[in-house]
């Protein structure tokens, strides 16, 4: 054990003079690590709070769901036999005084809500009654409403506005529900009124297509076994056409953005800590390669292959530990500060906390990612016999012995450190498959780039020796077996690969955020417009007066009455979206072009001249939840007449840029019903106000909605998003540069030896430096081939298997970032030599 200490303490003592040249090293396990170290922090906050607060969350242990009607007597007492029961509707209702009007976002709930939590009113003190506050007195039933809403119609506490066409009482501002967060972002302006008060309103129509009534049951289980019960109400209530959800299911698409993020960022840190591996194996070989002088005193006073293995392998371990250790600061820190900030937007509580699991899985991670790269540097350090050393000082490392190590006991560590970071990376993702794809796909690389390079080696052989001397010399210093061209070429190449890979899924990633934020969000929207109408918006868009963009789209309403020869009343419906298509008359609408904010899925859209059969495009989520698919035959009842159309596609849309149909007909369908007009109002940054006032003074029987500052809160938050997988992604760009540009000192000390001999045989310095400029070109280009079609390859393989997301691809940024990869390997790489190529030989042939 002293020997082993001695050992150590010697290796650190002879790495302190030489600390300036690991600094590549230490960045890129620091990033990897803290990447790891930050998105599994994140991860595991998300995950407790919704394990440990998910009855308050929700409002109870689950929720059942659906949009055509209450629950029947049988229904309501097999929920009560699961535990306590509250009901709670959600709609969208008109509320106006005399003068003003606005647009709620109406909770309608029951004697017994709230199940868990607390509604936050100041008018509601703490263990008080909310049904009593919203009870009816004197006829009248009373409600909660935002603040906001209070100061738009103009009213104080006590006073009387219209909800639905039926008085209410406004008894107390609303700040908060305790089951907020799983009603998503919802358009309107909360208020809170009683299910006896909503039996009331005579106009329940929404002011809106598309915006239906929800009827919700929350659950609060007697036995409180969460996943028990939402098998039994699967089980129990899923065939019937309720949708059954946990309060992670609630939370709804913002956590589905956010797992895509994190999932980015597992990828992007699991690859800039294999790319920082290639670090640790390209600077520990050619650290050993220039420490071979050291390697001869050692082996020369009678140190054993054991004793100079323990020599570097210290120094490893000094450098992994620091590298480690910026990186879990930087990542618990980063965690730390964002946690509240990524709480809200998902729209639960995320306290600042510092999780020691995911902190010790991101060390572990780390360290055995740099011992499993320098171990092979390490075992050539073993293999150098001290005779050898004297004669050459150490130009470069042995070649690794391949056979001889995999038939001895030497390979065992190796084998061991590969089943830890195995291990260590399935708790970090929870996917054994991925881990085992991801270091499968790293290995084959690895192989690939070794035989590609190899090939280009033996064709170089076969060029004629011509043309001028620098080129001849670039070809031979490339083919040449005792070069290290294929070294520099495999560690550039999987640098490459990763970065190609990172950019395609940022690009994909930024698709979906992008696709549901990038356009503009409407500000006011109008339904039932006439053609006049319509006119006169056009006038008012054209000449300014703040608006930017005025979209209009034609609307009437059907009732969906067969699905594929099944009629309606006998289908059972999954999801929310097939539940609220049979609910009755919806709205219905036709379109010659795609609209920007929406994307085809499966299918084709209709060409803008269409003119054949009857056709129509259904939201994705229908496809499973009629059970229908492209072909099939869907019918409709439109002012009594039965209209059969054709599922020619399935689509997705955002509805962040603007209210969209569930089914979109094809032009020549049902064009020649009665129809009124849907418009969409974009105002300027700061006009709102103005326009909202125009349009109330020029089209004074229309009733715009406001709606930007729902939306925009989505927008942000993807926004936000995007922006974030964009910095990552220039972060892993930068990581990748930085692993390419340590890769050029392998075999530093050779290049500089050849480039004197060079010299001395002749050579000037203009030609040596062009002959390393072309020569490290070269390697660049035949580099970022391989790396170019693997990248691309596994770019959509994650894109498409991990982040379950529509492939795009954007050439022109990778084109670019390969330029500057290549340029910058070229630059740097004749830059290695220019110290020998610039001084006089013999000062520097004293020290080969």
């Amino acid at each position: 054990m002293r020997s082993f200490w001695a050992a150590t303490r010697i290796g650190l003592l002879d790495m302190r003079g030489d600390l300036r040249r690991f600094l590549l090293l230490v960045i890129c396990l620091a990033v990897g690590t803290a990447l790891i170290a930050g998105v599994n922090s994140v991860g595991t906050s998300i995950t407790r709070a919704i394990e440990t607060g998910a009855a308050e969350i929700m409002g109870g242990d689950i929720e059942l769901s659906r949009a055509d009607r209450l629950a029947t007597p049988d229904e309501r007492a097999a929920m009560q036999a699961m535990g306590r029961v509250a009901q709670v509707i959600d709609t969208n209702l008109r509320a106006e005084t005399f003068y003003e009007e606005a647009f709620a976002d109406v909770s309608a709930v029951g004697e017994t809500y709230p199940l868990l939590g607390q509604v936050r009113s100041p008018q509601l003190a703490q263990g008080e009654d909310l049904a009593a506050l919203l009870a009816e007195v004197d006829g009248v039933h009373g409600a909660l409403i935002d603040g906001i809403m209070l100061d738009q119609l103009g009213l104080a506490i006590g006073d009387s506005f219209g909800l639905g066409g039926t008085e209410f009482v406004v008894r107390g501002t609303l700040i908060g529900l305790p089951d907020g967060p799983v009603r998503g972002f919802r358009l309107g302006m909360p208020t809170l009124i009683s299910s006896d008060g909503f039996a009331g309103v005579s106009d329940r129509t929404s002011p809106l297509p598309g915006l239906g009534t929800w009827y919700r049951y929350k659950i609060h289980l007697s036995d409180r076994d969460i996943d028990a019960g939402l098998a039994r109400a699967v089980d129990q209530f899923g065939n019937a056409g309720w949708t059954v959800r946990s309060a992670r299911d609630g939370l709804g698409q913002m956590v589905r953005y956010y797992d895509l993020f994190m999932r980015f960022l597992l990828i992007v840190g699991l690859g800039s800590l294999l790319i920082g591996g290639v670090s640790v194996w390209t600077g520990m070989r050619a650290y050993i390669a220039e420490r071979s002088g050291v390697i001869a005193v050692l082996r020369s006073i009678g140190a054993d292959r054991a004793r100079v293995f323990v020599h570097f392998l210290a120094q490893v371990a000094a450098l992994a530990l620091v590298g480690v250790g910026i990186g879990l600061v930087i990542g618990a820190s980063t965690a730390w500060f964002i946690l509240p900030t990524i709480g809200a937007a998902v729209g639960i509580v995320l306290a600042p906390a510092v999780h020691i699991q995911p902190l010790a899985i991101a060390a572990g991670t780390g360290l055995v990612t740099a011992f499993a790269f320098a171990y092979l540097p390490l075992v050539q350090s073993q293999a150098i016999r001290p005779v050898l050393l004297f004669r050459s000082k150490g130009l470069d490392a042995p070649p690794v012995d391949w056979r001889a190590l995999l038939l001895s006991w030497q390979v065992l560590p190796l084998l061991a450190a590969i089943l830890a970071f195995f291990i260590l990376a399935w708790l970090m993702t929870g996917d054994a498959a991925l881990v085992f794809g991801f270091g499968l796909a790293s290995a084959l690389g690895a192989l690939l780039f070794q035989g590609f390079i190899r090939l280009a080696q033996l064709g170089l052989k076969r060029v004629p020796e011509a043309g001028p001397r620098v080129l001849r010399h670039t070809f031979r210093n490339i083919s040449a077996a005792g070069q290290n061209a294929a070294a520099v070429a495999v560690s550039a190449g999987m640098a490459l690969t990763m970065l190609i890979i990172v950019l395609v899924m940022q690009t994909n990633l930024q698709q979906e955020f992008l696709g549901a934020s990038a356009f503009d969000a409407p500000t006011l929207v109008g339904s039932d417009l006439f053609p006049d109408e319509v006119e006169a918006l056009e006038t008012l868009t054209l000449e300014g007066n703040g608006i930017t963009r005025f979209v209009s789209t034609p609307m009437l309403r059907g009732a969906l009455v067969d699905v594929a020869g099944t009629p309606a009343d006998e289908l059972v419906t999954r999801g929310p979206e097939a539940t609220f298509l049979l609910a009755g008359e919806v709205p219905l609408t036709y379109r010659t072009h795609l609209p920007a904010s929406s994307r085809v899925t499966a299918g084709e859209w209709w060409p803008d001249d269409y003119a054949g059969p009857a056709l129509v495009s259904l939201h994705q989520s229908l496809r499973h939840g009629l059970g229908v698919d492209l072909g099939d035959t869907l019918t409709f009842s439109i002012f009594g007449e039965e209209v059969s159309v054709t599922i020619a596609s399935f689509r997705d849309y955002s509805w962040q840029g603007g209210i969209d149909f569930l089914a979109t007909f094809s032009p020549g369908v049902i064009e020649n019903y009665p129809t009124t007009l849907f418009a969409a109002v974009t105002a300027a940054p700061g006009a709102e106000e103005d326009v909202t006032r125009l349009l109330a003074s020029e089209l004074p029987d229309i009733r715009f909605i406001s709606v930007g500052d729902t939306l925009k809160q989505v927008t942000d938050a993807l926004g936000q998003l995007s922006f974030a997988a964009s910095l990552i992604g220039g972060l892993a760009v930068g990581n990748g540069l930085l692993v390419l540009i340590g890769s050029l000192s392998t075999g530093r000390r050779q290049r500089e030896a050849d480039t004197i001999i060079t010299k001395v045989l002749g050579a000037t310095r203009s030609e040596l430096i062009g002959s390393a400029f072309l020569q490290y070109l070269v390697l660049a280009v035949l580099a970022a081939v391989p790396a170019l079609v693997l990248g691309i390859g596994m770019g959509r393989l994650v894109s498409g298997l991990l982040l379950a997301v529509e492939f795009t691809l954007k050439l022109d940024i990778i084109i670019v970032v390969l330029a500057v990869a290549i340029a910058i390997t070229a630059i740097l790489g004749a830059m290695t030599i220019l110290r020998a190529a610039s001084a006089r030989p013999a000062r520097l042939l004293r020290d080969l």
